[in-house]
C-alpha cells in the first residue's frame, strides 16, 4: 500500500505555521486520528486545500481574520465550571492561595516549639535590657547588682519556660483561626459560584461588550484567553473582594484572636484574583 498523500505531520506543520505556534508558547496543536483512516486523510486533504487559498509562501500569505466567539458560545464553555468536581479542584487552589497569604504569620507560632523563634526573641530582649543598664552610667556597684538581678530573673531556664507556655497557649488559638479563615474564604467563594451558569452568561456578556477587534487567526486564542481571564478576575473581585475584606477584619478583631496576627500586612491582592481566573481558564480549556 502506498503511503498516504496527506499525513498528520503535514497538517500539524501547516497548523503551526497558520497559528504562529513558534511565537506562542501557550499554544498546543494536536492532530488526532490514525494515519490509516482514509476518511481522515480525505479530511486532511480538504483542509490543506482550503488553507492553500490563503497562500503557502511568505510572499503570498494573506492574514485570516476571524471574530471572537459570541456570548452564547463563551457561556457554554464557562458553564463547565458548574460541575462540582471542577469546583472542588478550583477551590483547592483558592483555599491554598488565600490560606498562605492570610495565615503565613501563624507559621511562627505553630512552629515555635521546634524552631524557637519566640525563645530567640526573648533572648534578644534580655540582651537589650542588659545593654540598657550599661547605658544608664550607674556606679559600678549599682550596675553589678542590677545586672546580676536581671540575669538571675531572666535565666535561660526561665525564658524557655515562658516560650513554652506561650506556644501552648497560642497554638489552639492559631489552629482555630486557620479553620475560621478557610471556612470564611470557602463560604464566600461558594456563594459566587452558586449562581453558575447564570454568572457564566454575565461574564460572557462582559467579554463580548469589549471593543471588537479584527484578529488574525494566530492572535485569536491569545486575545480570547486574555479577555476571558480578565472578565473572570473582575467578576470574582466584585463578588467577593469587599465582602471578604470586611468579614476578615471582623474575624481578626474578635477578642479571642486579638494580637494573634499582624493585620497591617494582610491585603487581598487584586493580582491574586488573576491567578484564580487563570485556574478557571485552565479547567475550561481542559473540559471543553
Amino acid at each position: 500500500m502506498s503511503p498516504p498523500l496527506v499525513t498528520p505531520a503535514d497538517v500539524e506543520s501547516e497548523l503551526y505555521r497558520l497559528f504562529h505556534a513558534g511565537e506562542n508558547p501557550n499554544l498546543v496543536v494536536r492532530v488526532q486520528g490514525a494515519a490509516r483512516s482514509e476518511d481522515r486523510q480525505d479530511a486532511f486533504r480538504v483542509l490543506l486545500e482550503s488553507l492553500a487559498m490563503y497562500g503557502n509562501s511568505a510572499a503570498e500569505v494573506r492574514p485570516i481574520v476571524v471574530k471572537l466567539p459570541d456570548s452564547a458560545t463563551i457561556t457554554r464553555a464557562l458553564s463547565v465550571l458548574s460541575q462540582e468536581s471542577l469546583q472542588r479542584r478550583l477551590f483547592e487552589r483558592i483555599l491554598a492561595t488565600f490560606g498562605g497569604k492570610l495565615l503565613d504569620p501563624l507559621a511562627q507560632i505553630l512552629n515555635s516549639a521546634e524552631d524557637g523563634p519566640l525563645r530567640a526573641r526573648m533572648t534578644h530582649l534580655c540582651g537589650e535590657l542588659l545593654r540598657g543598664v550599661q547605658a544608664l552610667q550607674l556606679t559600678r556597684e549599682t550596675q553589678e547588682i542590677l545586672t546580676a538581678d536581671l540575669r538571675a530573673l531572666l535565666s535561660d531556664e526561665y525564658l524557655s519556660m515562658l516560650a513554652e507556655h506561650e506556644e501552648k497557649v497560642q497554638r489552639p488559638r492559631a489552629k482555630q483561626l486557620v479553620k475560621d479563615v478557610l471556612h470564611l474564604v470557602g463560604t464566600t467563594f461558594k456563594l459566587a459560584f452558586r449562581g453558575w451558569p447564570e454568572n457564566a452568561a454575565r461574564i460572557a456578556q462582559t467579554v463580548c461588550r469589549m471593543p471588537e477587534a479584527k484578529l488574525e487567526l494566530g492572535e485569536h486564542p491569545i486575545v480570547l484567553r486574555r479577555r476571558i481571564v480578565g472578565a473572570i478576575a473582575d467578576f470574582l473581585w466584585i463578588e467577593t473582594g469587599a465582602e471578604l475584606s470586611g468579614s476578615l477584619s471582623q474575624l481578626f478583631s474578635q477578642k479571642s484572636y486579638a494580637g494573634l496576627v499582624d493585620t497591617s500586612h494582610i491585603e487581598l491582592d487584586r493580582a491574586t484574583y488573576s491567578e484564580f481566573a487563570e485556574a478557571c481558564w485552565e479547567l475550561v480549556a481542559e473540559h471543553c
